[in-house]
């Protein structure tokens, strides 16, 4: 790589990187160009040279963001491990991306079309491992649509924490301080 082309790359990504902290604290729907080349001490046609378009670049930061969200939560969650690790290590996946995900949940209204289906595949296939792990260890079967509406339950509940969570404090959590409700109903309705 020529020192052109290193400069683009890391110009490149110092754009994702400021863009990502701005999306975490202003949200998908208010961030500007203006912002982001601000924030990056750049102009704004570098942004789109870069990126040709602000949409292009949101999703790249939405889709990278909700990649490693995804890949935390399948390194860390399986089927066959017992409910109450599955649940902790489910929990502390949230923990650990929950500016960003609160984030997607509060700005949902106003994501375009590929993020929303992004989201809906990624949300499928966590619940998905949820309705094979609560298989996987409980021995009286319920029935699948009955397993699901519970999941469901479950996990409209984190969406509901994430777009009750105070951006006032960055260090607040939400899950952290709803970790026991959640424990509580998550033993309620699959125990």
């Amino acid at each position: 790589m020529n020192m052109r082309e290193e400069s683009k790359a890391k110009t490149r990504e110092l754009i994702l990187n400021k863009t990502a902290l701005l999306v975490e604290e202003m949200g998908f729907y208010n961030i500007s160009t203006k912002e982001i080349a601000r924030s990056c001490n750049l102009s704004q046609g570098s942004i789109f040279l870069h990126f040709q378009t602000k949409e292009n670049l949101l999703n790249l930061i939405f889709e990278n963001q909700l990649s490693i969200f995804e890949n935390i939560v399948l390194q860390n969650c399986f089927s066959d491990m017992k409910q109450e690790l599955f649940l902790k290590n489910f929990l502390d996946a949230l923990i650990e991306s929950e500016n960003f995900l609160s984030r997607v949940y509060l700005d949902l209204p106003y994501l375009n079309d590929l993020m929303k289906k992004y989201l809906s595949g990624l949300e499928t296939t966590i619940k998905n491992l949820f309705f094979d792990n609560i298989r996987h260890n409980v021995s009286d079967k319920p029935s699948i649509i009955d397993t699901f509406i519970a999941i469901d339950a479950f996990y409209s509940q984190i969406h509901r924490n994430f777009i009750e969570k105070d951006y006032s404090h960055s260090a607040n959590s939400i899950i952290k301080q709803k970790r026991g409700k959640l424990v509580k109903l998550y033993r309620t309705l699959f125990e």
